[in-house]
């Protein structure tokens, strides 16, 4: 499916550019419609970048060290367990 809709953009891609280089009679046309592609694109990515910076603060907001508390007491647990079984051994 990806590769259809890459094929079909190079193929409007060139025939754009075909078309713009022919000095056509809607070449006025053509340039403006571009730029209005052009347009679309710039907001679309502002958008979506505006969008992963909402999910990174929603995402960093969520995670509280009351979330990683049992992590962080197993962690502790096992380092006395470690400490107690070298002292044992030694």
């Amino acid at each position: 499916m990806i590769t259809v809709i890459f094929l079909l953009s190079l193929g409007l891609a060139g025939w754009t550019f075909s078309t713009l280089m022919s000095k056509g009679k809607h070449q006025d046309e053509i340039t403006k419609e571009l730029g209005n592609i052009f347009e679309s694109l710039k907001l679309l990515t502002s958008s979506i970048i505006g969008l992963v910076k909402l999910l990174m603060k929603d995402s960093i907001a969520s995670a509280k060290d009351e979330d990683f508390q049992p992590i962080s007491s197993n962690v502790i647990d096992l380092l006395k367990l470690e400490n107690k079984e070298k002292k044992e051994a030694a």
